[in-house]
């Protein structure tokens, strides 16, 4: 069943003119990605990037890969626009990365992608779909979020007795127990200080990350100024927890 979030998602995504301002995190993500992509890659690879928003990633590998066949893919077709500008050598197509529909482009040697698994409805399946097209000892490194991310901004809502109405993420644990070929997973954390919580807020609405996990419930103004103060006495500090996923195909 498709994720039903999506043409939400896609739309706030499609929104995010300021992204490239406030992705400090993302593009720090995007550089760790690259160094493990650029090891694993071989001559000539054809790889297929999920997820591509700006091109954060592809910058960052494409000039260092030998003479790859790149595919950007994004559900976002201004941030697909936007990522193919001045890169004449790859190709782009808007696709939803958790249900591809890639007739005639698989399989490929390499595929990746940088903070966007985590917008996927069921994780696991959508990686299984994806490592079905991969050639015979190909690779798929990917990057998500997992449990402790924004671990300051969750600890301040609850010691107002309410829920952030940020998405849980997995833990790295519950991500190595995927029934995955080759499963690797490896973490690191990335931290980034804000002048003040609505700073923080501000930033992921630019990123088009502000979207809130379907049900939540709007939080009363005096919570929230209450939320914000705690937050900004603990430093204001934005941790994001990121795990690197591989997948080797048999």
């Amino acid at each position: 069943m498709k994720n039903q979030a999506l043409p939400r998602i896609a739309r706030a995504f499609d929104a995010a003119v300021a992204y490239d301002h406030h992705a400090v995190i993302q593009r720090a993500v995007a550089d760790w990605l690259a160094e493990a992509i650029v090891g694993a890659a071989p001559r000539r690879a054809r790889v297929l990037e999920v997820g591509c928003g700006t091109g954060f990633l592809t910058g960052a590998t494409l000039p260092r890969l030998d003479r790859p066949d790149w595919l950007m893919t994004d559900i976002a077709p201004a941030m697909l626009e936007r990522g193919m500008a001045g890169r004449p050598g790859v190709r782009g197509r808007v696709m939803d990365g958790e249900y591809p529909e890639l007739t005639g482009e698989a399989p490929f040697d390499v595929i990746v992608s940088s903070l966007a698994v985590q917008w996927f409805g069921d994780l696991e399946s959508g990686l299984r779909r994806l490592a079905a097209l991969l050639v015979p000892g190909g690779r798929m490194l990917v990057t998500t979020l997992v449990d402790g991310t924004f671990a300051s901004w969750h600890a301040a809502h609850a010691a107002e007795g309410v829920a952030a109405g940020s998405p849980a993420y997995p833990t790295a644990p519950a991500l190595a127990t995927m029934a995955l070929p080759g499963l690797k997973v490896t973490t690191r954390r990335f931290e980034q200080r804000h002048g003040s919580a609505a700073d923080f807020m501000r930033a992921l609405r630019a990123i088009g990350a502000g979207t809130p996990r379907e049900g939540h419930r709007p939080i009363p103004p005096g919570a929230m100024r209450r939320i914000a103060r705690r937050f900004e006495a603990d430093g204001a500090v934005a941790t994001y927890e990121a795990a690197l996923i591989e997948v080797v195909s048999p």
